[in-house]
């Protein structure tokens, strides 16, 4: 029992939980009346005191309860941390019942007896004895009645009540007025000797049990021996009262006649058996209400462990005890779904069996800094019955005796595996990003590096190198840089990812030319037929965007020489879509290949002697190289200007 009262503070089933500013992130709705009598509900801030107990839990990382009452309910809550998601689980436990039992317990020890029954306090059987014995020696008449006048227990009633006193309304009437008036304000320990109103002589002493007044005992119906008796006067009471006057007197001269001497003798007997009486019924009455007590309190308490034990068995999370010698004492069902152990076997086995070697050492490490007086949370790695890893959150929290001695650990699991898998995938992804970011930028450097060393070989071969071919050389190798750079600005602004939205590329590709080459007061147009959703890779975008980088620039340098206006016009397709070209309703179509690329202008066109395979000029070789290098085609045309059809396949 003990032990399950341990387990709702650990509870991995959560009623409320709530985020670092206070918020109430989740409520399970059990004890959403809880969260009404604060006033408040999800998404919603508690009270100022409240956050800032959360506050202090998660940076003390450290589970706390507090009493908590709202309106006529008392509550325990316990507060439990979980720093990594910066947010604090809150279980409630209504704690009226107990307190009420409680509170009934401590009432019933102080408070006077009431409204008990003598018949239920006392043995009748045993007393009965007793009187017998008591008439056998002292031929006085005795009676135990409670304080409805029901005769209990008794010995040597006369004839003379029996068969005509309580027989008549009138003359019981008498008789039982005469105990209540004897009985009124009489003192435990005292007695009363008075002849009642049918004149017989009785004596009366109260039965009293924690001072409350629950019975008399009455000896009586008796005459003094040295009264004459009053024949005249009985007569005229069985003539009053209808009696058969004959069977009256016979009966009355039975009635024992006692010397006064012998009723004192009498009296401390009488007194003793009161007393006797007294005592027995406290002590039955408290035997009584012990009983009772107790088995209110077993079935509150066995109400109390089912409650505990439904809680800790339809938990959500894992939880465990550790006893003081690493034994495995109690699991929940969670435990066994997690491992795929039964209860049976994990019962009584050591924990160091479950434990992967590197949680073993972490283990280790804690109880050697002597965390066994503290609580503590850390992740750890055990291995299932299958063989199969899984990753646990858990919350320790010692136990001790009343002695303060330590007993164990009581422990609470949480399955992050899933997370943790995360974790090492991300791990993972960004060790290969980082080695892609390398790769890709040892290429552009490569690329870089070639292009300068072909714009530096073109200008070796000339025998005189001008200042302006010099200036034009290093524009050039900016233009072609920059088309690289490009790409990387654009895959850095797309989300980081391999793949490039070339159409989008080509756009501001184009647009950065026009701004580069501005061609004073010439009118160029550019008129651009780009399909959307088409996306390469940095091994198909890099060339192919100084493919672009060349030829546009090509056409906004010499195209237009003399010429006020003119168009340059890029389309790039799939060519599952192709259309016929404009210009020569010539369907186009390439050998194999996926994406056509077409950059035309209508400008003064390329001079007849200037070959695609075998040209001068170091645009058109390198654009030659990465066409190649991307194992494209490429066919150029002279009709009404100059035309580039390049077809790739990726």
């Amino acid at each position: 029992m003990e032990k399950m009262k341990l387990f709702p503070k650990r509870n991995p089933d959560p009623i409320i939980s709530v985020g670092k500013d206070g918020r109430i992130l989740y409520s399970n709705g059990v004890y959403e009346h809880l969260l009404r009598g604060w006033g408040m509900g999800v998404e919603e801030k508690l009270p100022p005191f409240i956050i800032d107990f959360v506050q202090g839990i998660i940076s003390r990382n450290k589970a706390e309860e507090i009493e908590v009452k709202v309106g006529n309910e008392v509550y325990i809550v316990s507060f439990h941390p979980l720093p990594e998601e910066e947010c604090v689980n809150i279980y409630g436990f209504d704690i009226n019942n107990q307190k009420d039992l409680n509170e009934k317990v401590q009432e019933s020890g102080s408070k006077e007896i009431a409204n008990v029954e003598l018949a239920e306090i006392i043995d009748i059987q045993t007393i009965q004895s007793l009187i017998d014995d008591f008439y056998e020696l002292t031929h006085i008449p005795i009676g135990l009645r409670d304080l409805k006048n029901i005769v209990l227990a008794g010995a040597g009633f006369q004839d003379i009540c029996s068969k005509f006193h309580r027989a008549h309304p009138e003359t019981c009437k008498h008789c039982i007025e005469s105990i209540v008036e004897q009985s009124r304000n009489i003192l435990p320990g005292e007695y009363k000797l008075y002849r009642c109103k049918n004149n017989m002589w009785d004596i009366l002493t109260p039965i009293m049990v924690s001072n409350q007044h629950v019975g008399n005992i009455i000896a009586g119906q008796f005459i003094f021996d040295d009264e004459p008796l009053d024949y005249e006067l009985f007569r005229s009471q069985a003539r009053k009262y209808g009696f058969n006057e004959e069977e009256y007197i016979t009966a009355l001269e039975k009635v024992p006649r006692l010397s006064r001497k012998a009723v004192d003798t009498a009296l401390s007997f009488f007194m003793t058996i009161a007393n006797i009486l007294s005592q027995l019924s406290y002590s039955n009455n408290k035997l009584a209400q012990s009983l009772a007590e107790r088995e209110a309190l077993l079935e509150a308490l066995s109400a109390s462990e089912e409650k505990y034990r439904n809680i800790v068995e339809t938990a959500n999370e894992g939880i465990s005890i550790i006893d003081a010698e690493e034994r495995i004492t109690f699991v929940n069902k969670k435990i066994e779904d997690m491992l795929g152990y039964s209860s049976e076997e994990l019962i009584g086995r050591s924990m160091w069996d479950l434990l992967s070697n590197e949680s073993k050492a972490i283990i280790s490490q804690m109880i050697e800094k002597g965390c066994k007086s503290a609580n503590e949370s850390f992740e750890i790695k055990l291995i299932r019955k299958d063989g199969h890893p899984i990753w646990m959150y858990t919350n320790s929290k010692s136990l001790f005796d009343k002695d303060g001695k330590f007993i164990g650990v009581l422990n609470l699991h949480t399955d992050i595996t899933k997370r943790k898998e995360a974790e090492e995938a991300l791990m993972n992804f960004e060790t290969s990003r980082k080695k892609e970011i390398h790769h890709r930028i040892k290429n552009n450097l490569q690329v870089i590096s070639s292009l300068l060393d072909l714009q530096a070989e073109n200008l070796s071969n000339k025998k005189c190198v001008e200042e302006s071919d010099v200036l034009n050389a290093f524009q050039e190798s900016q233009d072609r840089i920059m088309s690289i750079a490009l790409i990387h600005e654009e895959l850095h602004e797309g989300g980081g990812d391999n793949t490039l939205h070339f159409s989008q590329y080509l756009e501001k590709l184009v647009e950065n030319l026009f701004q580069t080459y501005s061609l004073g007061n010439a009118d160029i147009n550019l008129k651009i037929d780009l399909e959307d959703n088409i996306f390469f890779d940095m091994d198909i975008a890099v060339p192919l965007g100084i493919i672009v980088n060349e030829l546009v620039s090509n056409s906004l340098k010499y195209a237009f020489p003399d010429r006020k206006k003119g168009e340059i016009r890029i389309k790039l397709f799939k060519e599952a879509e192709a259309e016929n070209s404009a210009d020569n309703n010539k369907e186009i179509t390439g050998k194999g290949a996926e994406y056509t690329l077409i950059i035309s202008d209508n400008g003064v066109g390329i001079p007849e002697e200037i070959r695609l395979e075998n040209s001068d000029t170091l645009g058109l070789q390198l654009v030659n190289i990465l066409v190649d290098q991307l194992n494209g085609e490429i066919e150029l045309k002279r009709d009404n200007g100059t035309e580039f059809d390049i077809k790739i396949k990726v």
